[in-house]
């Protein structure tokens, strides 16, 4: 469920930002921007008063879509699709994986896609073209880089795990001197110490 919030969130993000865009509040951008910048910095700050995480951003749905749409005002603020600033969307592109799934920046792409259609509509620009295809370019390789972080962590949880059992069978067998199933319980710690040693 945390999962869909997050991919609730970034659509939510370009679906604000594109009616914000389009309506008559586009002149009014810079000053949406400065207030979604202090709702964002409010929303942090006392979610990380409220938790004990130490990070600066917890990965929450809430924080993705600020990012997110913090981001997509700047890019709209500088030009748009022809902005300085959209290098930006890379970054999104490579980052919201690492604090969610892969799925996310299938997510994304599909959402800057329909983002950037009215613009190509309006104004048929090769540029536009480029960059979006520069997106789709990138995507593979964004995907195949969370999807190898979370085999990694995946495989951290587990080794944490076989550690844990470890010790807690070190000190049930150092508790019970008396024991006569200790050689069973010592042979099971090789083992077990073995398994992790070879992973």
């Amino acid at each position: 469920m945390q999962y869909l919030n997050k991919y609730i969130s970034i659509v939510a993000a370009f679906i604000f930002v594109g009616i914000i865009k389009s309506s008559p509040l586009a002149s009014q951008i810079s000053f949406i921007l400065a207030a979604v910048i202090v709702f964002g910095i409010i929303y942090i700050v006392s979610q990380k008063r409220a938790k004990t995480y130490n990070t600066l951003f917890s990965g929450s749905a809430v924080e993705i879509f600020f990012i997110s749409t913090i981001t997509l005002f700047m890019i709209e603020i500088t030009g748009g699709p022809d902005s300085a600033l959209y290098f930006l969307n890379y970054f999104l592109l490579f980052g919201l994986p690492l604090i969610s799934t892969p799925f996310i920046s299938l997510i994304f792409t599909a959402s800057l896609m329909l983002f950037y259609i009215p613009d190509l509509v309006r104004d048929f620009n090769t540029d536009i073209i480029l960059k979006l295809g520069s997106v789709l370019l990138l995507l593979p390789l964004s995907y195949f880089l969370s999807n190898e972080l979370m085999k990694k962590q995946r495989e951290n949880k587990k080794i944490k795990e076989e550690a844990e059992s470890i010790q807690e069978a070190a000190e049930d067998l150092e508790a019970n001197e008396d024991d006569i199933n200790a050689r069973a319980k010592l042979d099971q710690i090789i083992d077990s110490a073995q398994k992790l040693e070879d992973e």
